[in-house]
């Protein structure tokens, strides 16, 4: 037979209606400075987003303080079809092309020095250390030196090999912590069943480090972007400067710019952002991954 709770011994259990009765507590004094500053912090990092955005759009005959009204879309093209898209173009083949040599070389550097046993290993990984400790401007005059000696100057090879020079310390630290973390047992039991190092390396390594990988590219991606002293070192003849050189350069020529060369300039800015800036939105949660897995091993 099946028990009936009688009225008496059954348990009222009140009801709490959904999204009514909850109180919600105020907020205390010290929440409000909290937002307060990260609203101000916020303001100022977006604004000037903002004013150059407005300001690309505007012609010669809008306010500088004022709306773009009607906005237009010919700085751009003037923008791109002048120097500043010829720059554009150099800047997507040195820093692309350096960025994907640097992830390749980090990669396999990074699993020699987690992986391998060869002589002075731990010395080399300590050196790798210090020299990415070193000041950049140490560096220009033997950089400069050896360019001019392989007659590099004014190349894309030239200022290729240099943006690799200088991001691949930091990529195959970067690479060798990440596979330093990787369980050994993946790899002893890969090489008890025959596998040589390159099947190791191309079938164990490379789909674990795939996080690692787009946050090296990205993170190198974005420094090589913007790097200015060594590609205004190495690049001096126009057709080969890259973006920030160029911006850089036509700024300074102007020596009481118009509305409209302001224009041209803040144009040429937001080329130069969009492309991080959509190369961040695409692969945010992988450079996350890439972050958070990093820290936790």
């Amino acid at each position: 037979m099946t028990a009936l709770l009688t009225p008496d011994t059954a348990v009222e259990e009140p009801i709490q209606p959904h999204g009514r009765g909850r109180r919600r507590r105020p907020w205390s004094p010290t929440r409000w400075v909290v937002v307060a500053v990260c609203a101000a912090i916020a303001v100022s990092t977006i604004y000037p987003f903002v004013f150059m955005a407005f300001t690309s759009l505007k012609t010669s005959r809008d306010n500088k303080l004022g709306l773009p009204i009607p906005p237009t879309f010919e700085n751009f093209v003037t923008a791109l079809t002048g120097n500043l898209g010829v720059s554009f173009v150099n800047s997507v083949i040195t820093v692309g092309a350096g960025t994907i040599l640097t992830v390749i070389l980090g990669c396999m550097g990074g699993f020699a020095f987690a992986f391998l046993r060869f002589p002075f290993r731990a010395g080399l990984l300590r050196l790798i250390m210090i020299i990415m400790v070193l000041p950049v401007t140490v560096l220009i005059p033997p950089i400069f030196k050896v360019i001019l000696d392989l007659g590099l100057v004014n190349t894309y090879p030239g200022l290729i090999l240099l943006y690799v020079g200088l991001s691949i310390p930091a990529g195959v630290y970067m690479m060798a912590t990440f596979f330093m973390a990787v369980p050994k047992e993946l790899v002893e039991s890969a090489r008890i069943d025959g596998a040589s190092p390159f099947r190791v390396f191309f079938n164990i390594a490379v789909p674990l480090a795939r996080p690692a990988f787009i946050t090296l590219g990205t993170f190198t991606f974005l420094g090589l972007w913007n790097e200015l002293l060594f590609a205004l070192l190495i690049m001096s003849s126009p057709e080969q400067r890259t973006l920030p050189v160029a911006i850089t350069l036509l700024r300074q020529s102007v020596q009481n710019p118009t509305l409209v060369q302001d224009a041209i300039i803040s144009a040429g800015l937001l080329m130069s952002a969009a492309l991080p800036f959509l190369l961040f939105v695409l692969f945010n949660r992988q450079i996350t991954q890439g972050m958070v897995a990093g820290a936790l091993k």
